[in-house]
């Protein structure tokens, strides 16, 4: 019969310092968003290689106990963000029902042609140009979500003079009389690469949680095409059943 002494010197060191790192978190003895020991104070704490250290990290945060954070380090993650797709709360009033501070950077605004799977879904005229809009979206300063929106310009003139930064269902229902009626959304696995995953502390081809969202006004008008990335370990999707 093994000790549990025995059992800890069998463990690999990357194992021994992830189960190290996860029982400060599960104890509270590191709290959400608290900063965890750096790279270097885990390496010689242990007596490890950076290597080892940072498949440990790497190992909690695919975990989503842990987030890394461009230039600054680790951190304890939060508790993820409950999210139906299917009940058309907004992003900001989502994150405020939860105690959670939202925001809203917008990367870019341009006329495209845009890309073929948009263009299918708002089923517009050749001839008609898109609006995308391109953002970022942080929780309590973390960025989680780096989203495209397309939406026809001939149903939203002059959009891209107005504040894009906040809820664009309310903007889209106070200035162009749009109510979002319903949606369709299609959800899986996916992976981001250069600037979505510099843009969210994620290495190249680090997984995500992939979201298409088709807006509709009406019946059958589709007035928004959306693609978001969710940092996995951010959010909890919650889709009750009828």
């Amino acid at each position: 019969m093994h000790t549990d002494a025995g059992l800890k010197k069998m463990l690999p060191a990357n194992i021994e310092i992830r189960d190290y790192l996860a029982g400060l978190i599960k104890q509270s003895r590191l709290k959400q968003n608290e900063r965890l020991p750096s790279e270097r104070e885990l390496v010689e704490q242990f007596k490890s290689t950076r290597i080892t250290v940072r498949d440990a990290l790497s190992k909690l945060e695919s975990e989503g106990l842990i987030y890394r954070s461009n230039r600054r380090g680790w951190f304890v993650s939060p508790p993820r963000l409950e999210y139906d797709p299917s009940s058309r709360v907004n992003f900001y009033l989502l994150a405020e029902q939860q105690q959670r501070t939202p925001a809203t950077e917008l990367i870019s605004q341009k006329r495209i042609k845009g890309p073929q799977a948009a263009r299918t879904a708002l089923a517009v005229a050749a001839d008609e140009k898109l609006i995308e809009l391109v953002r970022l979206r942080s929780l309590d300063g973390r960025p989680v979500l780096y989203e495209f929106i397309y939406l026809p310009e001939s149903r939203f003139p002059e959009l891209m003079k107005k504040d894009l930064e906040g809820s664009l269902t309310t903007l889209m229902q106070r200035d162009y009389n749009v109510e979002i009626t319903h949606e369709d959304n299609r959800i899986c696995v996916s992976a981001v690469y250069d600037q979505v995953a510099d843009a969210l502390s994620h290495i190249n081809g680090a997984p995500c949680l992939e979201i298409r969202r088709i807006r509709y006004e009406g019946e059958r008008k589709a007035v928004e095409f959306d693609i978001e990335h969710w940092v996995h370990s951010a959010i909890e999707l919650r889709i009750p059943s009828h």
